[in-house]
């Protein structure tokens, strides 16, 4: 039997098997009434009512707390055996009990699928779990159809049909069914071990393990003995009452560990990996479990380890288990993250928001509804207030989306101010002169400010004036305000005038150009919507005005370096290298998106042809030319692009990006290259590694053309601060006197310009016969020198 049928045969039988769990459980559902009633044995031998379920019949047909349970079925309680050895009154047709009051009363339990069901019963047993179910089945099955060869997919697929087949089975044993509560013991611990096993595999792609096999081993024999216990109780009489309430501590307890287990792992690996590219996934994967397990492992869990009821019926807190499915299947089936980022501000956010008025909320509740026992007040106030923390917590969540959605078509006076900036930007992306930026400025505010003046003043602390500015009374005022906070104004700035508000929109040397808006014609102060509007203009008009600055001080410096004799200077030749690189980027590109492309799909269409139709031999063989000299063109398009713009030069580092030019060249030249390279301490800017990739380039090409060299030696390395390369081959050589007239023939000016650019030294040292020998010094950090405009030269640099 092949590996692929085998396969298929246990996937045939485990679908068989979960249909047939699933057919059972529904049966047992609707079958019979979810009576709800928890009882205990007094101390005369009577079974009274420990708690009433929400949506049992018990509840609904008058069975209160404290009541006593005199028979079940016509036979005394104690020899009633749900009663006796689960503590639960389940699958009882009759009873008669004795109120708390004295009064007796008998109640039927009407069986079958016309039975005693309430609503809400039906919905949070059956059709909410079934439900859920079929969602994770669902979502199991568009992930097998993914990612079927993926052993962790079909691991994640387990721990999800694990999830939905625990939710389901919860509904039968809520019932005393002992086919559910044993599916239900099998399954709960396979829930952390298989998610372990699911995490593990995944991670190995990174060569990252979560938890160590023996770990995980160990939790399973463990899970294995203590789950065999408790099937041996549910179907024999081996192991008393007794001795079973504390096996069943232990396996409450062995569950809690085990998803604590998790939890400190998702956390020890998230702070081993929050500096790597997997920061986001074990931050998704933190919150992820936290969000689904908390509320089970809290407000059930928990409580039945102390000892205690559940807090919150397993049919709401599992509920939040559906944040797994969306995140572990969004995980495997996408190459991008959740921002979780975003989503984790917002949580610590609104937490600390929501901690002080719930606090208020719960000890408002209690002192309302305390009691003379103390213990119990404050232990119900600590529920209330997780609750109420909980919800608070939620519902700003929530307001912030009903905010985002419904408040902009409600109110949409309060959002003018967002569609006006995103006007705005809109408008200034198009500005190349401050007189546009201005009357853009303008305008906008006249559109949305009733104000009575909008005037652009300069403001030159070193001359002491302020213009263009009249004789008014305010006008004087305002003037003089602002020269005495000239020497503490920031750009982007708001200043409080006198009379209106001052935008610092840019700066020049010792003089600021100021935004003066009056103040409002209706005599009102600037609110605060109106403030951080005016604000975050101010910002934007500020990174435009200092743009169109720096474009003016390029243009000055470079019509300042053209008028000179001298040598080009350093920053000059790095801006033309920058654009040059650009041009290159932009050229590869093209021919990638373009004309490579269009090769490709030529080739397709022929080679569909040559499939498809009967041709002679001798149409065949031209044809079959035609396909290789398309190859040929492909390959040569392909290497150009690379020689354009070297895939991932950046990524690479340095050493890389030199190996992978020098394997390059190897497949085409009849020379060997040694290459020797000392590890960086620091890596190196984009500028500097593309640089010496293009040296490198520049060398071996001149090599394979002039050289006629056998051996070619490289060396790379830091020293002192400086970048040292050396090159040395075995060539022909040449007269050092008539090196320099060479220069430009066997593009060696090139390399010095560049070398030039980055404030470098080269020296050449050649003889005939005696090869050639470069040697280059480059500074790892280049001097940042100033423009006469007194603005950083290295500002005006592109990459």
């Amino acid at each position: 039997m092949s590996t692929n049928t085998r396969n298929r045969a246990a996937f045939l039988l485990l679908l068989v098997a979960i249909l047939t769990i699933l057919t059972y459980i529904t049966v047992i559902i609707v079958r019979e009434p979810f009576i709800g009633a928890e009882v205990f044995r007094n101390e005369t031998g009577e079974y009274v009512v420990k708690l009433v379920e929400p949506a049992g019949q018990a509840q609904i047909k008058g069975i209160r707390a404290g009541d006593v349970i005199l028979t079940v079925n016509g036979v005394p309680a104690a020899h009633y055996q749900n009663a006796n050895k689960f503590n639960w009154i389940e699958k009882a047709e009759d009873v008669s009990i004795r109120h708390s009051d004295g009064t007796m009363q008998s109640i039927t339990f009407t069986r079958g699928w016309d039975g005693d069901h309430s609503s809400w019963e039906m919905l949070i047993q059956l059709y909410v779990p079934l439900t859920s179910f079929l969602i994770f089945s669902a979502l199991s099955l568009l992930l097998y159809m993914k990612r079927r060869n993926d052993k962790a997919a079909l691991m994640l697929i387990s721990f999800f049909v694990i999830i939905g087949l625990s939710y389901y089975c919860s509904a039968a044993t809520y019932r005393s069914d002992r086919i559910g509560m044993s599916l239900l013991y099998l399954l709960l611990p396979n829930i952390p071990i298989s998610f372990m096993l699911f995490m593990n595999k995944y991670l190995s792609r990174f060569n990252v393990t979560f938890i160590r096999k023996k770990q995980i081993a160990f939790l399973s024999v463990i899970f294995f003995a203590v789950t065999v216990s408790c099937l041996l109780y549910v179907w024999t009489s081996y192991i008393s009452t007794g001795v079973f309430f504390y096996i069943k501590m232990l396996y409450f307890g062995i569950l809690f560990f085990s998803n604590f287990i998790v939890i400190i792992q998702l956390i020890r690996k998230f702070l081993n990996h929050r500096n790597t590219k997997l920061n986001s996934l074990f931050k998704i994967t933190l919150v992820s479990h936290i969000v689904a397990f908390t509320p089970f492992t809290t407000m059930n869990l928990l409580p039945l380890l102390v000892g205690g009821g559940q807090i919150l019926p397993a049919a709401f807190t599992a509920l939040f288990l559906f944040v797994l499915p969306i995140v572990y299947f969004y995980l495997l089936t996408s190459n991008q993250l959740f921002d979780i980022d975003f989503i984790l501000t917002r949580f610590k956010y609104y937490t600390l928001i929501a901690i002080v008025p719930s606090m208020a909320i719960a000890a408002v509740l209690l002192f309302i509804v305390s009691n003379t026992n103390y213990n119990s007040t404050w232990s119900s106030g600590f529920i209330v207030f997780v609750v109420i923390y909980i919800g608070m917590t939620l519902f700003l969540y929530a307001k912030e989306q009903i905010d985002h959605r419904y408040r902009p078509k409600l109110f949409k006076a309060m959002y003018s101010y967002q569609d006006s900036l995103d006007r705005f930007s809109r408008k200034i992306a198009r500005v190349m002169k401050q007189a546009d930026l201005e009357e853009i400025l303008k305008q906008e505010i006249n559109e949305l400010l009733p104000v009575n003046r909008i005037h652009f003043l300069l403001v030159d602390y070193s001359e002491n004036v302020v213009y263009p500015m009249g004789e008014k009374p305010d006008e004087l005022i305002t003037g003089e305000f602002l020269l005495g906070a000239s020497y503490s104004m920031q750009v982007g700035e708001l200043i409080d005038l006198p009379y209106g508000l001052g935008l610092v929109i840019g700066r020049q040397r010792t003089r600021y150009h100021i935004l003066w808006i009056g103040m409002k014609t209706n005599h009102t102060r600037f609110n605060s919507d109106e403030l951080r509007w005016l604000k975050t203009m101010s910002n934007y008009a500020s990174i435009v005005f200092e743009n169109l600055y720096l474009i003016e001080g390029l243009i000055e410096d470079l019509e300042s370096e053209l008028k000179k004799e001298h040598n080009t200077s350093p920053w000059v030749l790095r801006l033309l290298f920058c654009l040059s690189e650009n041009e290159r980027r932009k050229l590869a590109a093209d021919l990638h998106d373009s004309a490579l492309q269009d090769q490709l799909l030529w080739y397709r269409k022929l080679e569909a042809i040559m499939m498809d139709h009967p041709m002679t031999d001798k149409l065949d063989m031209e044809l079959q030319d035609i396909k290789e000299g398309l190859l040929d063109v492909i390959h040569q398009i392909r290497e150009t692009c690379n020689e354009l713009r070297p895939p991932l030069l950046k990524e690479m580092g340095v050493i890389e990006a030199v190996e992978s030019i020098i394997e390059l060249t190897l497949m085409r030249v009849n020379f060997e290259v040694d290459f020797h390279a000392k590890p960086f301490d620091r890596p190196l800017n984009e500028e500097q590694i593309t640089a010496i990739y293009r040296i490198v380039q520049e060398l071996l090409r001149n090599a394979d053309k002039h050289a006629n060299a056998k051996l070619i030696r490289l060396e790379l390395e830091m020293k002192h601060d400086v970048i040292y390369f050396r090159y040395k081959d075995d060539g022909i050589g040449m007269d050092v006197n008539q090196m320099i007239a060479t220069f430009e023939h066997m593009g060696l000016s090139g390399i010095k310009e560049r070398v030039t650019s980055l404030e470098g030294d080269i020296t050449f040292h050649s003889q005939r016969g005696s090869g050639l020998e470069v040697i280059i010094l480059i500074p790892e950090k280049m001097t940042s020198g100033l423009s006469e405009m007194g603005i950083s030269r290295d500002s005006y640099l592109i990459s």
